[in-house]
């Protein structure tokens, strides 16, 4: 199983997550992706899935997303974490999500959240899940995030990536990244 990621830093969210697709301990590619761009005509929302039917989730989610838009406008940050919690419960998958939180507090911070098949969501980053999880989790806590730019934080969860393959047989080098970044208020 790959790994994928999503951390909160100074001034954005950042998705990340590996190519690499094990099943039963044989790599059976390289080449998987793992990390999707959603573009809602302007809602710019990102998603990062592991499970096996990735392509299904990212599908599926990408569908509703589109639906929800073109019924009723903006996507806010409530209904891509159930929209994506709704699908991982469907397909089994778990996944990261990230859009912009719109509330009257948020004023459009980028925001991320974790949807699990059991239907419960996390809201508190950073978050890692896949085979290399608890290894890119050790590396996350032990940086200060808040103080790194998007940028910053991209090249950092590289390094990262790098680190958990050496150690995690089911998690690749090979690393796709998503960037979102806050609104100027």
């Amino acid at each position: 199983m790959a790994t994928i990621v999503g951390v909160r830093c100074r001034d954005g969210v950042v998705l990340a997550g590996d190519r690499l697709r094990v099943r039963d301990g044989r790599v059976e590619s390289r080449n998987r992706q793992h990390v999707f761009d959603f573009d809602l005509d302007g809602d710019a929302v990102g998603g990062a899935t592991v499970g096996s039917d990735v392509d299904r989730f990212a599908d599926r989610f990408g569908g509703e997303l589109r639906s929800y838009r073109l019924e009723r406008g903006p996507v806010p940050l409530a209904a891509v974490e159930r929209i994506g919690s709704d699908v991982a419960s469907e397909t089994g998958c778990e996944a990261i999500v990230a859009a912009r939180d719109r509330d009257e507090d948020e004023d459009g911070r980028a925001a991320l959240r974790a949807v699990y098949p059991d239907g419960s969501t996390l809201s508190d980053p950073p978050m890692a899940l896949g085979s290399g999880a608890s290894l890119a989790l050790g590396q996350l806590e032990a940086a200060d995030l808040d103080a790194m730019s998007v940028d910053d934080c991209e090249s950092f969860l590289r390094e990262t990536f790098e680190a958990v393959a050496e150690r995690d047989p089911g998690t690749g080098d090979e690393v796709d990244v998503w960037t979102l970044a806050d609104e100027d208020g």
